[in-house]
């Protein structure tokens, strides 16, 4: 599988480092995540050949399994471009069905749909290195990181890949649909009711409930982040403490509920990032 691509960005994260380290919270695994090659995001678990690849980029497998990428969101022919979504799909069959791929098990049990959630890692003909499915995704723009718990070891290099495709528009990061919303864009937060989003603003005020905390992103009808108290240690230990986020400048990811004001539950600590003011989009930049 020709991973080059990943493989240049690896080189750039290792350059930015100390960039990437702050505004993902966690340095140490910034810095050694091209020497990991993503070791650590799944246990393996055999190998098998890959039959077919489907439009929500669902791999079959020869013994009849579904592989679900777990942690990722693929395009959706239904919202953005269809010929974005059928790139994607084409990309990852081109390289994967009739190859022998290694699985690495992000979960002991199926989805709810039966499929495994996993990983697959795939021999570079060029370098002979096992390389990451996902990770060749999203370095090539054509899927997003969607923190779930069962890929939560897979995150901080998951999104160090998707800011190298999202800083040079490749795939679905050429999309509107798909771009990231300022909190201040009511129009963009209406639109896009119940569907997965990426929000960037400014925490104007953080609010303490028995269960939950709040960060109002906007100083008038903006969303709000929900993030339930189980997360505040997780999220502390992974250089985001809630009570430290008020005036900075975030990205929040998740479900898009605009029922009761837009809003979105955070339940993982992934689904915060801190963004540097060079980073920030348009006017949402954080001032210092």
């Amino acid at each position: 599988m020709d991973l080059d691509p990943a493989h240049r960005l690896c080189k750039q994260i290792v350059r930015t480092s100390a960039r990437l380290a702050l505004r993902l919270g966690v340095a140490w695994l910034a810095l050694g995540f091209c020497a990991r090659v993503h070791a650590d995001c799944g246990a393996p678990s055999g190998t098998a050949r890959v039959v077919a690849v489907d439009e929500r980029l669902d791999i079959a497998i020869d013994d009849g399994r579904i592989v679900r990428l777990a942690g990722l969101e693929a395009p959706d022919p239904a919202r953005g471009s269809p010929e974005t979504s059928e790139a994607a799909r084409k990309f990852l069959a081109d390289r994967l069905v009739g190859r022998e791929v290694e699985l690495k098990l992000l979960a002991s049990g199926p989805d709810r749909w039966g499929r495994v959630l996993a990983d697959l890692s795939v021999q570079n003909i060029s370098d002979g290195q096992a390389n990451s499915v996902a990770m060749a995704l999203l370095s090539a723009g054509y899927a997003r990181v969607r923190p779930e718990f069962e890929s939560r070891n897979c995150a901080v290099a998951r999104l160090a890949v998707e800011d190298g495709a999202r800083q040079v528009g490749l795939g679905m990061w050429n999309e509107p649909e798909y771009s990231v919303i300022r909190a201040s864009d009511p129009v963009a937060l209406h639109s896009h009711d119940g569907q997965f989003v990426i929000v960037e603003g400014r925490v104007r005020r953080v609010g303490v409930g028995r269960s939950r905390l709040y960060l109002d992103l906007a100083s008038r009808d903006g969303p709000t982040i929900i993030i339930a108290r189980r997360l505040e240690q997780a999220l502390a230990q992974a250089g985001r403490p809630v009570d430290a986020l008020e005036g900075k400048t975030i990205r929040a990811r998740g479900a898009l509920d605009n029922r009761v004001g837009p809003r979105i539950e955070v339940s993982e600590p992934a689904m915060i990032e801190i963004v540097r003011r060079a980073d920030a989009e348009g006017a949402e930049k954080l001032r210092r």
